[in-house]
């Protein structure tokens, strides 16, 4: 597993410019996926149907992965070849400062600084600039575009052995597990697993995929922020601790009853679990709840360190918690019964 997540990590992908690593996880799905395909967005599908002889009348469940990550787009290029740069995602601009960036489509380098007189605690991002090392703007334009994205240049690396550090955990790591569910999924219903694109700008793609699909259950698999670190917002959630199962984010509120149903197949199987009530998160599952008439939504999460910046850390325990628990919630004869 650790080394699928790196593979998919160590491709850029920024809200927007998901084509490589969507690219990247096709690859990996068409040898195990009875039908695989994108959409116009670039959302893509892998399906595996139910056995042969299956009623007419056999239902669906939607599996949701987002692909893209944080990054940042070039809004202007100033007369010395600065780059000016809007986000790509929920980041906070004073984390940036000092960080590398590689861009989508020329692969070039730079530098996120900011202006000499910004006050750290208080920068923003109208005070930030991108350093790809030119002379001025005419030099700039022969490298990078108005509207280019890029996302952090750094690979993922191993804490200890079972603690991974990189930009684009979120949400590779959930990638990862819908991926190796569509390996050993045989199950007697419709399995559509989506790997979402732009997410990190207003849950998009996933509003185009459940208009298409229309599940009659749906799953989103994703990170969220942890409340074990020094000082840090009031959440019940801890890494290591187990997958965390959302109640609530900011967005949507889950059905009890579909809250109640994981955590009894979680405690059946002996899975360690945590109940996730993140105020400020947001995921696709909002989204995806209100597409159409409403899809039946639920969620599993890995609880992440430092989400939403170059350095989130994660906990293979909990990786594999959730990859667990999704199957076991797969496996259950109560699954479309709640």
């Amino acid at each position: 597993m650790k080394d699928l997540i790196k593979s998919l990590a160590g491709v850029s992908a920024p809200a927007g410019a998901e084509q490589e690593v969507i690219r990247a996880i096709r690859a990996r799905v068409e040898g195990v996926a009875d039908e695989v395909y994108t959409d116009t967005l670039g959302n893509l599908y892998a399906i595996k149907k139910p056995a042969a002889g299956a009623s007419s009348s056999v239902k669906t469940v939607l599996v949701a992965a987002h692909a893209d990550e944080p990054g940042v787009t070039v809004v202007d290029i100033d007369d010395e070849g600065f780059l000016r740069i809007a986000p790509l995602g929920h980041l906070a601009a004073a984390d940036l400062v000092g960080r590398r960036v590689r861009f989508v489509r020329s692969k070039i380098l730079g530098v996120i600084y900011a202006e000499g007189d910004a006050k750290r605690n208080a920068v923003d991002f109208s005070q930030l600039f991108v350093d790809i090392a030119v002379s001025d703007q005419e030099e700039a334009r022969k490298l990078v575009q108005i509207g280019d994205a890029a996302a952090f240049a750094y690979e993922m690396q191993e804490v200890t052995p079972r603690v991974l550090l990189g930009h684009a955990l979120d949400n590779r790591v959930a990638c990862a597990v819908a991926i190796n569910l569509l390996a050993s999924a045989n199950v007697p219903f419709q399995l559509v697993v989506v790997f979402s694109v732009q997410q990190q700008v207003g849950s998009r793609g996933i509003q185009v995929a459940g208009y298409r699909i229309n599940p009659d259950l749906a799953m989103v698999l994703d990170a969220t922020p942890t409340g074990d670190t020094p000082k840090a917002k009031r959440l019940n959630l801890t890494m290591g601790s187990g997958v965390a199962i959302k109640a609530l984010d900011a967005g949507m509120a889950v059905a009890p009853a579909l809250v109640q149903h994981l955590i009894e197949v979680a405690e059946k199987a002996q899975i360690p679990y945590q109940i996730d009530v993140s105020p400020e998160a947001h995921t696709d599952a909002a989204n995806l709840q209100i597409a159409r008439s409403g899809i039946p939504t639920c969620g599993l999460s890995v609880p992440t360190r430092y989400l939403d910046t170059p350095s989130q850390m994660m906990h293979m325990d909990d990786v594999d918690a959730m990859g667990k628990l999704l199957q076991a919630w797969m496996a259950s004869e109560r699954l479309f019964d709640v």
